[in-house]
């Protein structure tokens, strides 16, 4: 037969359960406290990185992807579109965002489809990077081609199509080469101002013996400076 137990040693044990019940409890809500912050942290650093309007990356998640390329040499190819100014003058501020929406879906599309991330880096300008194994100027070439494509875009209820075009600067980047990732974006810049002197919806792409004089003006142009 079993001995009764006696009352104190009940009283022990149900004080003994509850205080395995409350640490376990207490533990599993530190657990789950410290993964909301975690998973916050992470929504708060992805939302700094991505543009609002076109939902790519943009100029902080441009540089961060730039950190940590882990040694790869990449390629940076930097697109400006052509002649926004006029195109707003003519259809208004809501139809350049239209415009700018969906031509970064497809300059994504066209990025992804060779391994590369497409970012907006302010109002008429985009950016992508791609391996540097991949052909960057026949990338760059479909990526303008990809900005020509006649567009639909609603004025006033009314289904409108419009076509504009955009040039490309072409840039390679070793981070233990160059060291300074800024100059990814300055000689991209740099060749996409020759390409943008050649005309409309041109590549062009940096040779470091034809464009010299990477000083600070271009650098303060290719990293933040007034859109074209």
């Amino acid at each position: 037969m079993w001995a009764p137990v006696s009352t104190p040693a009940r009283i022990t044990a149900v004080l003994a359960a509850i205080a395995i019940t409350a640490a376990i409890t207490y533990h599993l809500a530190r657990r789950r406290t410290a993964a909301y912050h975690r998973a916050a942290l992470t929504a708060v650093v992805h939302a700094a990185r991505r543009d609002d309007l076109t939902g790519l990356g943009n100029r902080t998640g441009l540089h961060a992807a730039l950190a940590d390329v882990a040694g790869r040499p990449v390629s940076v190819i930097l697109i400006n579109l052509d002649g926004t100014r006029a195109f707003v003058n003519r259809f208004g501020h809501r139809a350049l965002d239209q415009l700018l929406v969906l031509t970064a879906g497809r300059l994504r599309h066209v990025a992804s489809a060779a391994g590369g991330s497409a970012f907006r880096l302010r109002r008429d300008e985009f950016a992508v990077i791609l391996d540097a194994r991949v052909d960057a100027a026949g990338h760059a070439a479909r990526l303008v081609a990809a900005v020509a494509e006649p567009t639909e875009i609603q004025l006033f209820g009314v289904s409108t199509t419009v076509t504009v075009t955009g040039c490309a600067g072409v840039a390679a980047f070793s981070p233990y080469a160059d060291g300074d990732q800024r100059l990814a974006l300055i000689r991209a810049d740099r060749a996409m101002r020759v390409a943008k002197r050649a005309g409309r919806g041109q590549t062009t792409v940096f040779d470091p013996a034809a464009m010299r004089g990477l000083d600070g003006s271009h650098a303060s142009h290719a990293d933040g400076g007034e859109a074209r």
